[in-house]
């Protein structure tokens, strides 16, 4: 039987990369039904904006920082880029660490890499991106965990291209994703156990876009443009060998800032609504410090 502190450990770890996985592949963000209000060369070329993206390269690395009550550092990284008629495909490898800063403890760290697979499917005229056995390896406080994931999900990763004017909307999305993974304690290569998080989720509410302002990045100024929505993410049923961690949903408002000449959010904030007064938390911000464009 395991304490209650581990329990909430690898509940912690599961939750990580639920947060740091879907939500990296996920980085530029749904787009909707918009493209359904298109004109239908514009969504032949959907998948295309996304490929020909500045950024969809071999070698383009982004490092993210941010602060708050969970202070986060995430680096992603392209390899193997490719591109077909459909779509596209890469190699995606994403390192992160988080922490709760009231806890006073070491750093979730975890590493995963995905082959990500981006393609505009002919019967939907949507693009959709999956990643399927993907590797993952992560560390927390009470345990390590090595194993595989998956994501799913349609529109994702394509503000690239999109028209995206002031005061318009966006409709919203679901991001689906499951987990398996082996339980090792800490300096010992023996499994006590496995995880299984079969059916997360990130549900993305309706979007709306503010006006266009000048902000601070690492690019220097840039306009950008708010994204305003609702983001909820649910483990769903986790089980831990045969007990089941229950783990609450998180309800986030979150604002992407997402600047049309690099087709990149170069700012995100968030604000968690307090599970007992369901009041705002403070804004925790997080910011690309690094953006590498790689080899053309």
């Amino acid at each position: 039987m395991r304490t209650k502190a581990q329990l909430a450990g690898v509940a912690a770890l599961a939750a990580g990369l639920l947060a740091h996985g879907g939500s990296a592949l996920a980085q530029a963000a749904p787009q909707g039904q918009a493209a359904a209000q298109m004109p239908m060369e514009a969504v032949a070329r959907s998948a295309a904006f996304l490929c020909d993206a500045p950024w969809f390269r071999s070698g383009a690395r982004v490092q993210m920082e941010g602060d708050g009550d969970m202070p986060t550092s995430i680096t992603m990284t392209l390899r193997h880029a490719t591109k077909s008629a459909d779509g596209c495909r890469a190699q995606l490898e994403v390192r992160s660490k988080s922490a709760l800063s009231a806890l006073m403890g070491p750093p979730v760290i975890m590493d995963q890499i995905h082959m990500v697979n981006i393609e505009r499917r002919a019967s939907t005229a949507r693009t959709s991106i999956e990643s399927e056995h993907a590797v993952i390896n992560a560390q927390g406080r009470y345990a390590r965990m090595y194993g595989e994931a998956a994501f799913r999900g349609q529109g994702v990763f394509n503000y690239a291209g999109q028209d995206i004017r002031e005061g318009g909307t966006l409709d919203g999305e679901t991001f689906e994703s499951s987990v398996s993974l082996q339980i090792y304690p800490l300096g010992r290569d023996e499994a006590i156990g496995n995880m299984r998080a079969l059916y997360a989720s990130i549900n993305v509410g309706t979007r709306h876009v503010g006006k266009r302002q000048m902000i601070d990045t690492v690019l220097g100024r840039k306009e950008c443009m708010p994204i305003t929505y609702e983001k909820r993410t649910s483990l769903g049923p986790l089980m831990v060998d045969e007990e089941v961690v229950q783990v609450e949903p998180a309800v986030l408002n979150v604002t992407d800032w997402y600047c049309p000449a690099e087709a990149f959010v170069l700012r995100t904030e968030v604000r968690q609504r307090d599970k007992q007064d369901n009041k705002e938390s403070k804004v925790e911000r997080i910011d690309v410090t690094a953006l590498e464009l790689g080899a053309p």
